[in-house]
């Protein structure tokens, strides 16, 4: 089965940087100290991904296309969804 021509793929790049910007804002929390909202940041900004992902078509979700939708919407909610927990379960330090 022959490759699929470069002009095929998506390359919107906006919804992907939209995530990588929330990212970048919660590795600045990390910076300062805050790793809990850091943390929530994170999979805040993974779960903007899926989001995206789920309601964009192809075309418009961009580079946020790597698979099929419901595997690319399922890795980001669920790593969003376990970064999340466990930056709520771990207790504050002291």
């Amino acid at each position: 089965m022959p490759d699929k021509p470069a002009d095929s793929y998506p390359d919107n790049p906006w919804p992907l940087l939209l995530v990588l910007a929330a990212v970048l804002v919660g590795v600045g929390y990390a910076g300062f100290g805050h790793w809990r909202r850091a943390a929530l940041m994170i999979a805040g900004a993974l779960a903007l991904g899926a989001g995206l992902r789920a309601v964009l078509p192809p075309r418009l979700a961009g580079l946020l296309v790597v698979r099929r939708r419901w595997i690319d919407v399922a890795v980001m909610a669920t790593f969003g969804v376990a970064i999340a927990v466990v930056s709520l379960v771990v207790p504050p330090s002291r």
